[in-house]
């Protein structure tokens, strides 16, 4: 009996809830589709020191405090956020496909509604659509980053009030919500122009 990529795919996000996503055979992946996780987080990562710094500076200019300070809240707050909170939004996004799906493929491309709604079902883990990936995928990560905005927001809020205790809590509210919006936006350029990118590439 053959093995079908559904069930490969099943498989896979129980092993990632298990034991992690790293322990998933790369040809088990690749028959499967393409977990964001692997390609959304490396961005992330790369992006978290450029934000803490950017988001130190709104700090700083917010809460009237020194860089020194605004800088160790911002990374205390973005480390947290981004090893914790981008693969949390991601199996929240897992989950609702898996709840929609069945663990199987979006509705395809037939119809543009179905597209839409593929597009958005998919964002945790695309299935092969060979022919779609080049724009499934900045479409994914643009996605995922809609979730992970606002589990940002709340697990930075958390943090930054334990370094500015004396600093009202709707002053600090406004402040993470305007830090993360901006840094979010560059994140969403980013995958805007990736995807611009990827289309005007493709052969």
């Amino acid at each position: 009996m053959s093995i079908q990529p559904k069930n490969i795919r099943q498989a896979g996000f129980c092993v990632f809830i298990l034991v992690s996503c790293l322990l998933v055979p790369s040809q088990a992946m690749a028959d499967a589709g393409v977990p964001m996780i692997f390609l959304s987080f490396p961005v992330m990562l790369i992006a978290l020191i450029p934000i803490i710094f950017l988001e130190g500076y709104i700090y700083t200019l917010n809460f009237k405090t020194p860089f020194k300070k605004s800088l160790a809240a911002s990374a205390s707050a973005n480390v947290l956020s981004t090893i914790a909170g981008f693969p949390l939004s991601w199996g929240l996004l897992l989950g609702l496909e898996f709840l929609t799906t069945g663990g199987s493929c979006g509705p395809g491309f037939d119809t543009l509604p179905n597209t839409i709604l593929t597009a958005i079902l998919e964002s945790a883990w695309l299935c092969p659509w060979e022919d779609h990936l080049y724009w499934l995928i900045p479409i994914a990560f643009i996605n995922s980053l809609i979730v992970a905005f606002f589990i940002s927001v709340i697990l930075e809020l958390f943090v930054t009030k334990k370094f500015f205790r004396t600093i009202e809590k709707k002053i600090i509210r406004a402040t993470i919500f305007k830090a993360n919006l901006l840094s979010y936006l560059v994140l969403v350029i980013f995958g805007v122009g990736y995807l611009f990118y990827s289309i005007s590439n493709y052969n």
